[in-house]
């Protein structure tokens, strides 16, 4: 069996990827994982409230191992719901992107930050 490799970004502490064996079933392989990452500007969302100590919210990579499509998704959840919200990194980045457009356009008329009103 030839062996796997992982995307620079895996953290083999959370990988769960493994090769396909004779006999496979689906969902045996895994997936390549990142470590995770809090995102502690969020204070909540909906009726749920994060806490740093007690229900953060991180997002994380992950994409399937072989034999599945190498399809990289951003996963952003809570220990309960890991993948609460999970894109695909092209739809993710162009999220983010209509988000900035619409945060600068709001930055446009605020003061310098750090200035005094």
């Amino acid at each position: 069996m030839e062996e796997l490799e992982h995307p620079r970004w895996c953290d083999r502490a959370h990988c769960t990827a493994t090769g396909p064996r004779p006999g496979y079933r689906a969902g045996e392989t895994g997936y390549h994982r990142s470590a995770p990452v809090a995102v502690e500007d969020v204070p909540g969302l909906a009726d749920v409230i994060f806490d740093r100590e007690l229900n953060p919210l991180v997002a994380h990579l992950s994409q399937p191992a072989p034999p599945w499509d190498p399809v990289t998704l951003l996963n952003v959840g809570t220990a309960a719901d890991p993948a609460c919200l999970s894109l695909p990194t092209a739809r993710a980045l162009a999220a983010l992107h209509t988000l900035g457009a619409l945060l600068a356009s709001a930055a446009a008329d605020q003061p310098p930050e750090g200035s005094v009103w």
